[in-house]
């Protein structure tokens, strides 16, 4: 499952140092283009806000666009590999079993969708390879439900929500002499049919007996066993396969990595989280939000695949008046009434620009071609930039379509 940010977010700002025509302008053409396309447009601003502007959005109950500093792109950007976390208490063969069916090198380990730790291919390696304590089980916890389902086996007698909490694994395969001697109390013991065996397994007290092979325990040592409250387990496999498959049960919360995991938030920048993926030899890296939240994986190749941001410019064409990182999004349309300038495009945009006084001129020109009736507030904002850009039309570049188009905008808005 992806994740990633609405891909048909499009953002219409105007330039850096913003007067009321380059603000009220980008909130209004993004009304229009909203309702032509059906696709979510998002006015924003590239700048602090003069007293000018701040009275026309108070005067017309109209909310302040949000900053926009940057388009360069953004971890938000880029689909992420959505995989649900594990729990600490799960088995290492839990965690293996995910992996391989998913083709993971790692998962998420989470307590209420926090991020605890990292399980890797390599942490289950090291639970294999270099484990040789035969009290490992009890280090770590394990819980008896965990050790039933990693030898496809059930707990008949005891409480299978219990931890093994001390006492060593032991093979039971010698004489009754022999087992005294080095089977202890809280132990747990893995065997087969003998049912001497099984008994003094009872009478040694040890915390859980696994039968192999199916075997039959007789009703009174299960009796024993309930009432000294030893779990007793019984799987199919013979006593190797249950040996060999019994430190799989161990929870994934003793061989996971903890410490110094590489993350990142989502509003980290995709340049700055290439050069940090360049220093580490991780293939996945954890994307948290602002509370920690583990959100998915981004991966190298993943970040080839990251998309740029959609924006619509208007009030301006030139590129050190645009927002900084203009040349990492992708500019789908210009709206401005300047001279032409130096911005450059990835591909071919619709162009607009017009010899008039104002943006504002044009985009209700735009309402109008398109049929689409403007709201009163909406009416007013353009209205308010047009009296803020032709400086109450005195401006040597105020034309009669600037007068005529914010005397018909101030009768929709009734100002």
């Amino acid at each position: 499952m992806e994740q990633g940010t609405n891909k048909n977010k499009v953002y219409v700002v105007g330039h850096k140092n913003p007067d009321t025509d380059s603000v009220c302008s980008a909130i209004v053409y993004a009304n229009l283009r909203g309702r032509l396309t059906g696709r979510p447009h998002v006015a924003k601003r590239a700048g602090q806000l003069n007293e000018e502007t701040q009275y026309v959005l108070e005067h017309f109950g109209v909310k302040a666009p949000q900053l926009l500093l940057d388009l360069r792109v953004q971890v938000k950007d880029v689909e992420l590999r959505k995989t649900k976390g594990l729990k600490g208490s799960e088995s290492i063969k839990t965690a293996w079993s995910i992996m391989r069916e998913q083709n993971l090198k790692a998962l998420p380990v989470t307590r209420d969708e926090k991020l605890e730790g990292m399980i890797t291919v390599g942490d289950i390696a090291t639970s294999y390879m270099d484990v040789y304590d035969s009290d490992i089980l009890s280090r770590a916890r394990t819980q008896y439900r965990n050790i039933a389902t990693t030898i496809d086996g059930q707990v008949i007698v005891g409480n299978e929500h219990g931890y093994l909490l001390s006492g060593k694994v032991a093979i039971v395969a010698s004489s009754r002499p022999l087992m005294s001697e080095f089977i202890e109390q809280d132990d747990l013991v893995i065997l087969g049919d003998r049912v001497e065996a099984q008994q003094l397994a009872v009478d040694l007290n040890v915390s859980c007996m696994v039968v192999c092979g199916d075997a039959h325990i007789p009703d009174d040592i299960l009796e024993q066993a309930k009432e000294k409250e030893i779990v007793v387990i019984i799987s199919p496999h013979d006593t190797f396969t249950v040996a060999r498959l019994v430190n799989q049960s161990i929870p994934i919360r003793h061989f996971m990595t903890k410490e110094n995991i590489v993350s990142f938030k989502m509003k980290d920048y995709v340049d700055d989280v290439k050069e940090v993926m360049a220093r580490k030899k991780f293939r996945d890296f954890p994307v948290l939000d602002g509370k920690g939240n583990f959100l998915g994986f981004l991966t190298r190749r993943r970040l080839l695949n990251s998309r740029r941001k959609q924006v619509v410019l208007v009030d301006h064409n030139e590129k050190n008046q645009a927002v900084d990182g203009i040349e990492q999004a992708d500019v789908l349309e210009i709206i401005d009434h300047h001279r032409l300038s130096s911005i450059e495009t990835m591909g071919p945009v619709f162009f607009r620009n017009q010899p008039v006084g104002c943006t504002a001129t044009i985009i209700y020109q735009m309402y109008q071609e398109n049929g689409i009736e403007i709201e009163p507030v909406m009416a007013g904002l353009l209205c308010a930039a047009i009296i803020s850009d032709t400086l109450l039309f005195r401006s040597p570049t105020c034309t009669p379509l600037d007068t005529a188009t914010a005397t018909r905008l101030s009768e929709i808005a009734a100002i």
